[in-house]
């Protein structure tokens, strides 16, 4: 008589790969219809790095042939908030009157832009006048101020010459 123990271990056995075979097939086969997109995308990928790495050198020479963007061209870009202002004014030691008077706009005004809370939208005029107040000293700033405070002669013009006949 052949030996039970034997015979059920290999049923068992023959059980356990015939599912653990139809529980894996259907895996199997979308892997393998998987293979080709993996395979092409990982090519797409290669070629793309390719092109980056050639147009980042086109960028680099590009940029190193084109001249140096002018100062002014930043100067309209920067943004100027009310926060921006306020410490500005108080770095300077100026009331918002003084202030004022250095940009060539009322304490209103000045309170008005320090009391808005993000970017200002200011005229060109208002913006280059608070862009040239920035990198000023405090000293200077109260030379300016003495300048604006002096009293302009009867019968001249600051900046003009006088006419002759």
């Amino acid at each position: 008589m052949p030996n039970i123990a034997k015979i059920l271990r290999e049923e068992i056995s023959r059980i356990a790969r015939k599912e653990s075979k139809s529980a894996v097939t259907p895996v199997r086969k979308s892997a393998a219809k998987l293979r080709p997109d993996v395979a092409d995308l990982k090519n797409r990928v290669t070629v793309l790095e390719k092109e980056i790495k050639r147009l980042s050198v086109l960028v680099i020479n590009l940029a190193s042939t084109q001249p140096a963007p002018a100062e002014e061209a930043e100067e309209g870009r920067a943004w100027i908030t009310g926060r921006g202002v306020k410490s500005l004014r108080r770095k300077l030691g100026l009331s918002q009157g003084e202030f004022g008077k250095l940009t060539g706009a009322s304490s209103h005004a000045v309170y008005l832009w320090e009391s808005n809370p993000g970017t200002l939208k200011l005229r060109a005029a208002s913006k280059a006048a608070i862009m040239a107040v920035r990198g000023i000293s405090k000293a200077e700033a109260r030379k300016r101020l003495d300048d604006l405070a002096k009293p302009v002669k009867k019968g001249s013009r600051p900046g003009k010459a006088k006419l002759r006949k």
